[in-house]
């Protein structure tokens, strides 16, 4: 185990692409968790200099406690220890991939239609993050009445979409990044509005105060929008895009 954790700690931060103090925080928390259940009893397991990870039970009797230092190349168990270390990494990974994801919810997307399931959700691989693809779903209740049929929403078609959520979830016990995406929100509208204007877009605010999905989209804009824009979203969404000038948006 002692002349092993080198390699172990090499292995796991290639194959997870984690750091190294992420990939040696999991090891002394798994190790210390595991031993302390299997001997019923208080165990830390801590790394010292040269990558030598050490394990010391405490044991309360009486008010007394007392120490006791395991030989780490005599424990059995290596590979359940191994195999629930791979579990731990694995969840780290998909938390720290949500961490990341979560300041693009809300945003735009555009992605590839790639399957339907058994209830009609649609899945599209989308990158949220450039040159990171990830297969996010959109609920049937999340897609427009007119648009649930539509050739528009076949299999490798390219479409836009709101993304709604990202979270870590569990998976038949394995960790996954659930990503979940819309064509119904308000701000479906005002993103893609916005992705139209390029960089005069920072200067205007925009605000759907209504939306009828797949009927019309009532809009209200601070400055005068190009009239490409505005046919550009109401092709897209199948909806007439209404938009009215105000001096400012009103509070809320």
């Amino acid at each position: 185990m002692r002349t092993n954790m080198k390699d172990i700690i090499r292995l796991f931060t290639g194959k997870y692409g984690l750091t190294r103090p992420e990939v040696m925080a999991e090891i002394e928390t798994v190790f210390s968790v595991t031993l302390s259940r299997w001997y019923g009893m208080e165990v830390l397991a801590f790394f010292r200099e040269g990558l030598q990870l050490e394990a010391v039970a405490y044991n309360n009797s009486g008010g007394v406690i007392s120490q006791q230092q395991f030989d780490m190349a005599e424990i059995r168990g290596r590979n359940t220890l191994l195999r629930q270390l791979e579990e731990n990494l694995t969840k780290v990974v998909v938390i720290k991939q949500a961490v990341r994801y979560k300041a693009f919810e809300r945003d735009l997307v555009w992605g590839e239609i790639t399957a339907y399931d058994a209830e009609k959700n649609l899945y599209i691989e989308t990158e949220p993050i450039p040159g990171e693809k990830v297969i996010a779903c959109c609920p049937l209740n999340r897609l427009g009445v007119h648009e649930r049929n539509s050739p528009e929403f076949t299999v490798g078609r390219r479409r836009a979409f709101h993304l709604r959520k990202i979270e870590p979830v569990f998976l038949n016990g394995t960790p996954r990044l659930k990503v979940v995406v819309d064509r119904v929100s308000k701000t479906l509208v005002e993103k893609l509005l916005k992705s139209h204007l390029g960089p005069m877009g920072e200067k205007i605010q925009i605000r759907c105060l209504k939306r009828y999905v797949g009927h019309k989209s009532m809009v209200l804009t601070t400055k005068r929008l190009p009239k490409a824009a505005i046919i550009a979203v109401d092709r897209e969404l199948k909806e007439r895009v209404q938009v009215k000038i105000v001096k400012s948006l009103p509070a809320g």
